[in-house]
Order: structure tokens, then C-alpha cells, then sequence
């Protein structure tokens, strides 16, 4: 047996909230506004020159109202290369949900399709919290365990959440056993996966732009439920001796510090210590953040512990000189640290010819030694006296 695949489209989740309401549909008073639209105001970062590129010259960000849909008789829909769709019960998909980020002329692959397999129905309510980068740790955090807060909020009683199929990190199920969701709640999404539960429950978010590259803020109701959801379970205790640390990319991939060694050489001449994330569980992570006054870090997810840092604490994050992710910038102003950057060498190119976009996201990163001297330097005397 087979379905029809969907015919129409609504643009967004809250499009399909508008119409619920509007049409008086089945369970439409459970879809509630959590968090109206709000405004984040951006302290300048400080760099060894004005920031030039124009994602340093924001003076604020806008983050979107936070929301949460219900789809009765809903569909999860997963396509061969993992991406899903979402299903309204009129046989339109939800498209912001679905393509969970846009591409200039990217057309989802639901639309290639016929048609599609018979979905598998379950009385359950079921939530969706997968994103497609959910093994990418500030994502996990920020993209789908913050949403688990909404559906908490809803009030709705959840009995089993869909999360992306990319493998079970370490850091996942640790968090989630921190939230207090067990492992056979979850299911995780799959190639060829297709779900009709009773109601199928949709966290809003806001939808990644890749091109170009458009970073947005973590919402300060996330990374406040975050901060305070993860560190009480785990007490008040920090690391000793980690003042300054030093976050290594050593065990990465793509992204690498060129000349780390002499990186850390210089550093430790200001009493910094070089941690590996990786070797460390999350609950040890948190208290190394929350313990450290001053960080130092090439740009990646690690710094998405920034979220249990004290007020004051300085922070460096360096560079590639042509890509340019400012999220953490944003989430420094979510807790009052003194954010800096500094650019690794090489050539700048003007912003239109790819500056900050994506496909530049894995360039490694060379320091510029002498220029990190100086504002490691001044990082740790402002303020001293």
C-alpha cells in the first residue's frame, strides 16, 4: 500500500498554526506562543582592530517568536539522504520544518517522489526535535534539547521524541539523561521512516540560511533553560586550576590550528592549560567553563560551554580569515562576557566573494602569533586593576 505524496505547502509552521486556528481544527487550542518575538542588543567585540566584517557590525539581532504546532494525524516522512518531511494532516507539507535549511533553488525530495510508502500509524503523541546537525554539539544543544523547554511548556504530555539518526554521540545521551528522558523514548529518524501518529508535535525554530550565510542567535529563553537545566544536575563544584584554558582543535577533523604548538607555547606563558573537549564528559565540561576566567578558542561547537560561564568572563575566539560564524559572539551577550576575536593569517577577501559563507567553514586557522600576544596581553589587564 502506498500514500499520495503532498500537494501544496505551507511555507512555515506558523502558517499551519494560523490555519488550525483559524479553521477550528482538531487540538488547534493547544498551539500556543511560548515566547514572543524578542530583541538581543549586542556589546561590541573587541579585536586588535574595528571589526570590519559586517557580521561584527551588528548592533542587535532579532529572534523569533517561540511556538509550539500540533499536527493530529500528522506525518514524518524520511527521504534517502535523511532529510525529512513534515506532514500537515491536509497533505501539505511544512516546509521550513521540513527543509530545516535553505539553499538557493534546493527543492526537497518528497517532491520527487510518486508516492510515498504506507506511513506506520501510533496512538502515541509523538514530538519532533531532529535536526540535521544534531551531532554537531552548540546544534544539539541549541536546536533540539532547548526545544524539549517548549514542549514542556506546552504542557503537553509527550510520549516519544524524534531526534536525527546520525549516531548516538556520547554528549547526547549523556544531556538527555540529564533532562531525565530515557533512551526508549527516543526514536531516532531513518531513511525510509514513515510515522502517523495520533498527534505529531512540532517546536518551532528558525530555519538555517546557507547562502548567504545568515548565523542567528541562540534565543535567550533557550540558552537560559539550557544553562540552568544542565548545571543544576550536576551541583556547584569546578575544575581546579583551570582559570585560563585553551580549547584545542586537535582532535577535529576540518578546522585545525596550523601552529598550535606555538600557540600553546605562548599561551602557557600566561598561565592558559590546553583542554580536549572530547576527552571530557559534558558534566565536566560545564564545570571547566564555569570555573575559567579567561578562554581562548579556535571557532567551533566547544564553545557552545560558553552557556555556563560566569559574568565577566573574557573570551577569544579565533578565526579563519574568510569565514566569519558569529554565534558566539551573540551568546556572550546572552551573559554579560567580555567577548574578543582575532583573525588568523591570510588573505581577507572582500565579503561579497565568500567571506562567512559555509563552504569556507572548514579552512584551518594559522595564528598570528605576535598579533595574539598582544591581545592576550591586554585581554588580562583590562580589568585587573
Amino acid at each position: 500500500m502506498s500514500e499520495a505524496t503532498p500537494r501544496g505547502v505551507y511555507p512555515s509552521l506558523w502558517d499551519w498554526v494560523g490555519t488550525s486556528r483559524a479553521g477550528r481544527f482538531r487540538d488547534h487550542e493547544m498551539q500556543n506562543v511560548m515566547y514572543m518575538e524578542d530583541t538581543l542588543s549586542l556589546s561590541r567585540p573587541k579585536g586588535v582592530e574595528p571589526p570590519a566584517h559586517p557580521g561584527f557590525q551588528k548592533q542587535s539581532v532579532t529572534i523569533p517568536k517561540a511556538f509550539v504546532a500540533v499536527l493530529p494525524q500528522g506525518r514524518y516522512w524520511v527521504a534517502e539522504n535523511r532529510m525529512a518531511a513534515i506532514i500537515a494532516p491536509d497533505n501539505k507539507i511544512i516546509l521550513d520544518m521540513s527543509m530545516q535549511y535553505s539553499r538557493p533553488n534546493s527543492v526537497h525530495p518528497v517532491y520527487k517522489k510518486h508516492e510515498l510508502p504506507q506511513a506506520k500509524a501510533t496512538t502515541e503523541t509523538v514530538a519532533v526535535v531532529n535536526f540535521i546537525w544534531d551531532n554537531n554539539y552548540y546544534h544539539w544543544l541549541g536546536e533540539v534539547l532547548a526545544r524539549i523547554h517548549l514542549l514542556d511548556k506546552s504542557g503537553i504530555r509527550i510520549d516519544k521524541y524524534i531526534i536525527n539518526g546520525n549516531g548516538s554521540t556520547r554528549f547526547q545521551k549523556e544531556t538527555l539523561a540529564m533532562l531525565d528522558i530515557p533512551e526508549h523514548r527516543i526514536v531516532r529518524s531513518e531513511a525510509g521512516m514513515h510515522l502517523k501518529p495520533k498527534r505529531l508535535i512540532v517546536p518551532s525554530f528558525e530555519t538555517y540560511r546557507l547562502k548567504p550565510f545568515q548565523p542567528h542567535s541562540m534565543p535567550r529563553w533557550a540558552s537560559g533553560y539550557l544553562r540552568t537545566a544542565l548545571s543544576n544536575r550536576i551541583g556547584s563544584s569546578t575544575e581546579t586550576g583551570y582559570r585560563r584554558i585553551y580549547v584545542s582543535r586537535e582532535y577535529a577533523q576540518v578546522r585545525k590550528v596550523t601552529n598550535e604548538e606555538q600557540v600553546c607555547r605562548l599561551l602557557s606563558g600566561y598561565g592558559f592549560h590546553k583542554v580536549l573537549l572530547e576527552s571530557l564528559t559534558v558534566a565536566e565540561q560545564i564545570r571547566l567553563f564555569a570555573s575559567a576566567d579567561t578562554i581562548v578558542a579556535p571557532h567551533g561547537a566547544g564553545l557552545a560551554n560558553l552557556l555556563f560561564c560566569r559574568p565577566g568572563t573574557k573570551v577569544l575566539e579565533l578565526y579563519a580569515p574568510n569565514y566569519v560564524n558569529t554565534v558566539y559572539w551573540y551568546l556572550s551577550n546572552h551573559f554579560g562576557l567580555d567577548y574578543y576575536y582575532l583573525f588568523g593569517e591570510g588573505e581577507r577577501l572582500p565579503v561579497h566573494s565568500g567571506v562567512g559563507d559555509v563552504e569556507r567553514r572548514t579552512d584551518d586557522i594559522t595564528v598570528d602569533l605576535q598579533a595574539l600576544g598582544e591581545l592576550v596581553a591586554n585581554m588580562l589587564t583590562e580589568g585587573s586593576g
